[in-house]
């Protein structure tokens, strides 16, 4: 099988603000001083949970790239299931990095099954637990969520 494209900017801008996305672009190990005001507003650098390596936007537009094909496969009935082994780096925020992640892949995948299909569940497992995301009606309270039917969203 053929490796999936990269993923361009204007994919990643489906998601992320531009001038996010222009300085992971920009930013590598040797020129960060360039960038310091940035690096603070994007959360990226040394004291940070999110470091600035030489092959960072390469390596943001491989992973996000192969989510982005798996879906775009998934919609055309290519396969029945797609796995990003390197994917799944849902933490980063629409002009920020968070926990390791720059581009959030797991977004980006969603809104493309969504040009096919009504709805997507997402399921994310990290370490020894997992996390469900589902919509919850407006002012959910923790009693209110204790009753709540995860099939569907409401109590």
């Amino acid at each position: 099988s053929s490796r999936p494209p990269p993923a361009s900017p204007n994919e990643m801008s489906a998601f992320h603000s531009e001038d996010y996305i222009n300085f992971l672009a920009k930013a590598t190990g040797d020129n960060l001083r360039v960038y310091g005001n940035q690096m603070q507003k994007f959360n990226v650098g040394e004291y940070t949970d999110c470091p600035v390596f030489d092959g960072l936007y390469e390596f943001t537009q491989l992973y996000t790239g192969a989510s982005l094909d798996g879906a775009v496969k998934l919609n055309r009935g290519d396969c029945d299931v797609a796995i990003n082994w390197s994917g799944g780096l849902h933490h980063a925020k629409k002009s920020e990095a968070s926990g390791f992640c720059y581009i959030n892949d797991i977004v980006l995948a969603i809104l493309e099954l969504l040009k096919v299909h009504a709805r997507v569940l997402y399921i994310g497992i990290e370490g020894t637990g997992f996390s469900v995301n589902a919509p919850l009606t407006s002012g959910m309270t923790d009693d209110a969520y204790e009753r709540t039917d995860i099939q569907t969203g409401h109590g």
